[in-house]
């Protein structure tokens, strides 16, 4: 399977668990928090305005990716658009690290 595919199926299946964070503020306290694994996944047609500020943001292990556009992380949520995720789930995370370590 393309690890592309595989990661958005990942994401999938967080949505589904209720396990991503969207939002400016939420994004940020995500951020902030005292997670040991966070993983911000940005959409790649997201504005660079945004991508600046999470990158400026990014603290104690925050991993951040670029990948899909706006239109297909809102389908995920049932939104028509949404630009950046981070995502709350440890074995998710793991399992998107290891598809693009692999990749």
């Amino acid at each position: 399977m393309d690890p592309k595919k595989k990661i958005y199926s990942l994401l999938g299946f967080a949505a589904r668990a209720r396990k991503l964070v969207y939002g400016k503020e939420r994004i940020r306290d995500y951020m902030k928090s005292d997670r040991e694994k966070k993983l911000v996944v940005v959409a790649e047609d997201a504005s660079e305005r945004l991508k600046m500020d999470l990158k400026m943001r990014t603290s104690r292990g925050t991993r951040i990716i670029e990948m899909f556009t706006k239109e297909e992380l809102g389908k995920l949520v049932g939104k028509e658009e949404v630009a950046a995720f981070g995502i709350e789930e440890d074995g998710i995370i793991e399992g998107i690290e290891r598809v693009i370590e692999g990749a």
